[in-house]
C-alpha cells in the first residue's frame, strides 16, 4: 500500500470523512493517507503553490516534446508550397493544377486514420505509437527529396498524410490524460502556436535552404525536404526516450507529486474514468450529435487554416516579392499569429471563456478576407493577411479545446477527439482545391471561399455554445428527485447531472 502526507491541507469539514476512510491508526495519528481510496483523494485540496509547481514541473517536460513534435508535423506538412516557390513545380513538370492536388491529397488518408490512432492510442502506448509513426515520416519526408516526377509526389504525400494522422488528435488526447479540464486551452495552445510558429521558422529555413541551390549538384528546393527529413528523424529517436505513456509512468515526477496527480485524476472522475476499450463508449461518441456539429465546425476552420498556412507563401510572392523574399516575409505574419494565441489562451484559462474569445477573432479573420477580396493595393493585401492569420490559430485551437473539455470519459473522448479532427481534415482537401494556380495574383476564389467558412463558422460554434449553455442551466434547474432517476438509470459521463460544459 503506497500512503502520502495529509500535511493538514485537507478541507476541515471533510476531515472525518477522509479519517474513516484510513486503514492503519499509526498511519493517521502522523497524517498519512491511503492513496487508493478515491473518496478520501477527492477530498484532499492541493495547496495553491504546490499545484502550481506541479504545473510548472509537467509543462517543462510534456510542453517543449509537444511543441517541437507538432512544430516539425506542420513543417513537414506545409512545406510542399515552400518547394513550389522554389522550383519544384517546374523541375518535376507538375500540371496546371499540381500544386492543388498535392496539397489535398494528403488529407486523403489523414482523415481515414485519425479515428483508428486516437481509438488505439492507450492500447498501442504513447511511447511507441507516437515515436514509431515521426521516425517513418521522416524517412518519407527525406525520400521526397529524391523524387523525380509528379507521381512520386502524390505518394508520399499520401503515406505522409497517413502518418501524421497519428500525432494531433493523438497529442491533444495525451494532454487530457496530464491536465485537468480548466487547464487544456493553454497547453493546447503549445500546439498550435507551434502550428503558427512552423510558417514563421519554416519561411525562414526555406529561404536559407533555397541559397544552398545547387550544393553537391542538388537543387535548393531538394534541400528543404532532406534536411527536415533528417532533422523529423532525429526528433522521432529522442520523444521515444522521453515520452510518458501515462502520468503514473513519469520518472520526472517525484513521490509527492504523483499523489498529487492521483487527487487530481480522483476530483476528475467522471472526466478521465477510463474502463479500458468499450465499444459501449465508442457507441456514445458516434451516437451524439454534439461531435458533428463541432466536426462541422472545425471543417469550416480547417479550410481557412490549411488554405492559409500552404499558400500564404505562394500569396505573398504574388505580391511583387521574389522567391527568397516571400519566404522570410510569411515570418512576421505567423509571428502575429502565435502571439494573438497565446495571449487569448492564457484569458482563456484564466477566465474559462472559449466562444467569447472565438467570435470577435473569428470576426477580426472576417475583414482580413474581406479586404484580400475587395481591394488591389498590395500594402493593403499584406496588412490583411496578418488579420486572416491573427484569428485562424486561436479559432482553430480553442474549438479543438473546447471538444476535448466537453466529453467525459477517456474511451468516447479518444473517440470523438478523432471524429472531430477527422471531419475537420476534410477542409485540408478543399483548401487545396480553392487556391489554384489559374486564379494567380488575386486568388478570388480560395480568399471567397474561406472568408464563406470563416463566417459559417461563427454561425456553428454560437449554436454550440447556447446548445451547451442551455444544458448546463437545465441541469442547474434539475430537483434533487430528477438526479435520482438519472443516477438509477446508470446515466453518466458528460450526460450526467453534474457535469457542466466550458462554455
Amino acid at each position: 500500500m503506497s500512503v502520502y502526507p495529509i500535511e493538514d491541507k485537507v478541507n476541515p469539514t471533510a476531515k472525518d470523512d477522509i479519517e474513516t476512510k484510513i486503514v492503519d491508526t499509526d498511519l493517521a495519528n502522523q497524517g498519512y493517507i491511503e492513496t487508493d481510496d478515491q473518496t478520501a483523494l477527492a477530498l484532499y485540496e492541493i495547496p495553491d503553490d504546490e499545484r502550481r509547481r506541479l504545473l510548472r514541473r509537467l509543462d517543462s517536460r510534456i510542453a517543449p516534446l509537444v511543441m517541437i513534435l507538432y512544430l516539425i508535423a506542420f513543417l513537414d506538412r506545409i512545406i510542399t508550397g515552400n518547394a513550389a516557390v522554389g522550383g519544384m513545380t517546374a523541375d518535376l513538370n507538375f500540371p496546371s493544377n499540381g500544386l492543388s492536388v498535392a496539397t489535398s491529397i494528403f488529407y486523403a488518408t489523414y482523415v481515414i486514420l485519425e479515428v483508428p490512432f486516437t481509438t488505439l492510442l492507450r492500447t498501442l502506448r504513447p511511447s511507441r505509437l507516437i515515436p514509431g509513426v515521426v521516425l517513418v515520416w521522416g524517412g518519407v519526408v527525406l525520400g521526397m527529396g529524391f523524387s523525380t516526377n509528379y507521381a512520386t509526389i502524390l505518394a508520399t504525400r499520401l503515406l505522409l498524410g497517413g502518418l501524421e494522422a497519428a500525432l494531433t488528435p493523438c497529442l491533444m488526447l495525451y494532454l487530457t490524460t496530464f491536465y485537468q479540464r480548466n487547464e487544456l486551452a493553454l497547453r493546447m495552445c503549445y500546439l498550435f502556436i507551434s502550428a503558427a510558429l512552423s510558417g514563421c521558422v519554416g519561411g525562414l529555413i526555406a529561404a536559407g535552404f533555397l541559397k544552398m541551390d545547387g550544393l553537391a549538384g542538388i537543387e535548393g528546393w531538394r534541400w528543404i525536404f532532406i534536411i527536415e527529413g533528417a532533422l523529423t528523424i532525429v526528433v522521432g529517436i529522442i520523444s521515444a526516450f522521453i515520452i510518458a505513456d501515462r502520468w503514473q509512468d513519469a520518472t520526472y515526477l517525484s513521490d509527492r507529486q504523483l499523489f498529487l496527480m492521483k487527487v487530481r485524476d480522483a476530483k476528475a472522475a467522471m472526466f478521465s474514468k477510463d474502463d479500458g476499450f468499450s465499444t459501449v463508449e465508442i457507441k456514445k461518441a458516434f451516437t451524439d450529435p454534439m461531435i458533428y456539429l463541432s466536426g462541422l465546425g472545425q471543417f469550416l476552420f480547417d479550410v481557412c487554416l490549411y488554405g492559409f498556412s500552404t499558400f500564404l507563401v505562394v500569396i505573398i510572392n504574388q505580391l511583387g516579392f521574389d522567391r527568397i523574399e516571400s519566404q522570410a516575409m510569411t515570418a512576421p505574419v505567423y509571428f502575429v499569429a502565435a502571439m494573438v494565441y497565446l495571449i487569448g489562451a492564457l484569458i482563456s484559462d484564466k477566465y474559462s471563456i472559449r466562444w467569447g474569445l472565438m467570435f470577435p477573432m473569428a470576426c477580426v479573420s472576417i475583414v482580413g478576407y474581406v479586404l484580400l477580396c475587395a481591394v488591389h493595393n498590395n500594402a493593403v493585401k499584406l496588412f490583411a493577411c496578418f488579420l486572416a492569420g491573427a484569428g485562424i490559430y486561436i479559432c482553430v485551437g480553442l474549438h479543438f479545446t473546447w471538444i476535448g473539455q466537453n466529453i467525459a470519459g477517456f474511451r468516447k473522448r479518444s473517440v470523438a477527439i478523432g471524429m472531430q479532427q477527422a471531419m475537420g481534415n476534410t477542409g485540408g482537401i478543399v483548401a487545396g482545391q480553392i487556391y489554384r494556380s489559374t486564379d494567380s495574383p488575386r486568388y478570388l476564389l480560395g480568399h471567397a471561399v474561406s472568408l464563406g467558412c470563416m463566417a459559417g463558422a461563427l454561425g456553428v460554434i454560437t449554436l454550440e455554445y447556447f446548445i451547451w449553455k442551455r444544458r448546463n442551466t437545465a441541469r442547474d434547474a434539475m430537483s434533487q428527485e430528477q438526479k435520482l432517476v438519472e443516477d438509477d438509470a446508470g446515466i453518466d459521463g458528460d450526460k450526467h447531472h453534474s457535469f457542466r460544459y466550458a462554455l
